[in-house]
């Protein structure tokens, strides 16, 4: 079960995660299923593209100007937009504290 300060803040727009390895990916997503955040294009957060899994570092992010909903990619999506925040380090030491 996802914490409430983590479900809250992924609930909110503008931040993204880098994933380094595919349980990475597994621990984003399964947040964000928790979150009730879904894709950009509406499916759940238990839909796993496999391109996904062939890019490393992989990045997920919720971002107001790509629509509302999670997408992926490589860094530059999301550096281009000065607003998304890089909870990166954040997120993974609120999961071990959990």
């Amino acid at each position: 079960m996802t914490s409430q300060k983590i479900i809250e803040r992924l609930q909110k727009q503008n931040w993204f995660i880098k994933c380094e390895t595919e349980h990475e990916v597994a621990l984003v997503l399964n947040a964000c299923l928790d979150a009730e955040v879904n894709w950009s294009h509406g499916a759940s957060a238990s839909y796993l593209p496999d391109l996904m899994l062939q890019e490393k570092p992989l990045f997920i992010g919720h971002d107001a100007e790509y629509g509302c909903g999670l997408c992926w990619d490589d860094l530059e999506p999301f550096r281009i937009s000065k607003n998304n925040e890089d909870i990166t380090d954040w997120f993974f030491e609120e999961l071990r504290n959990e």
